[in-house]
């Protein structure tokens, strides 16, 4: 049987940027300057686990990392909101059997934590199999939902999809916070804009609630900066501020990844909490991602009910355990 190897990550550069848009499950989550980004900030004291894998006749790539004998994926839920391999297609019962092989030369392996694995992903079917058959158990765990809307050709169209209710909601909002002052949405795209515009992101976030304000810690807060970043260079990044009578009131930071936007944080300011700024800044970033030609919203993970409000559908995502 072919076996795992391990890379850096410039050795596996080149398979990475190959299989990455041929990963027909890919998410931002998934490209190397995310991935990247997370280790240089999160992976002091772990060990690089980045693997090369046989899939058939080609390979796929398990990014992973060992802390304390347990292997998991680069990021945890705190940050990332999707987990996956990344393979050219549906991955094979090989590659499952060539990861549980090499878990097993490991002396320090205790377990494999892997979490925000999306529904429909091959891991929650393949991988049990394999553990098993090497006499290893299996536990696997509904973790979360993540809301999504799947987006028409028209913002016309887009509000006749939603329920009479939350249609009339969201048009009285936007006449409401039309009537309140000047409104005006500016998105920030390009890598100088981006960074001019997190120091009020962050300060928005911190706003919207206390809870809000103690997850951004200073080291979160420093990987935001420079994910943002790093993906404002590819022209990823979707930095949206909502303004009333030029005021930033709302903000929210977003990626763009294989036809679809994906919402990553939001904040806004709570003295604006009756205009429905935050909602609204949402509503803001679907009308611009259909006018971009986008077939998805992605509001990841998390049940909020403003997902709902605005059209979203569930989806989940599951944790998987294997112990030795």
């Amino acid at each position: 049987m072919l076996t795992a190897e391990e890379h850096t990550f410039e050795t596996i550069a080149g398979l990475w940027s190959d299989l990455l848009p041929r990963s027909p499950r890919s998410t931002v989550f998934d490209s190397p300057s995310w991935q990247r980004v997370w280790w240089s900030h999160f992976g002091e004291g772990a060990t690089l686990r980045l693997l090369s894998l046989p899939d058939g006749d080609a390979a796929g790539i398990a990014p992973l990392t060992e802390r304390d004998g347990v292997v998991s994926f680069l990021g945890g839920t705190d940050l990332v909101d999707y987990h996956d391999f990344i393979t050219a297609g549906r991955p094979g019962d090989g590659f499952f059997d060539a990861l549980v092989a090499y878990l097993g030369t490991l002396e320090s392996f205790a377990a494999l934590d892997l979490t925000s694995v999306p529904a429909g992903s091959a891991i929650l079917e393949k991988l049990p199999v394999a553990a098993e058959a090497a006499g290893w158990r299996t536990e696997t765990e509904q973790e979360d939902v993540a809301p999504r809307l799947a987006l028409p050709d028209s913002w016309d169209e887009y509000l006749s999809s939603l329920s009479r209710k939350n249609r009339h909601e969201l048009r009285r909002k936007l006449r409401r916070l039309k009537g309140a002052g000047d409104v005006r949405a500016a998105e920030a795209t390009d890598p100088r804009t981006v960074e001019e515009g997190m120091d009020d992101f962050v300060a928005l976030v911190r706003k919207s609630a206390p809870e809000k304000a103690a997850f951004l810690t200073p080291e979160r807060e420093r990987f935001f900066r420079a994910a943002a970043l790093a993906l404002a260079e590819e022209g990823l990044t979707r930095l949206l501020f909502l303004e009333l009578d030029g005021v930033r009131v709302a903000s929210s930071l977003g990626f763009v990844w294989g036809g679809e936007r994906f919402l990553y944080n939001s904040g806004y300011d709570p003295e604006h909490r009756h205009l429905a700024v935050g909602l609204l800044s949402h509503a803001v970033n679907i009308r611009n991602s259909i006018e971009e030609g986008l077939t998805g919203y992605d509001f990841m993970r998390g049940g909020e009910s403003y997902k709902y409000h605005l059209g979203a559908e569930d989806r989940t995502i599951h944790r998987i355990v294997v112990r030795r």
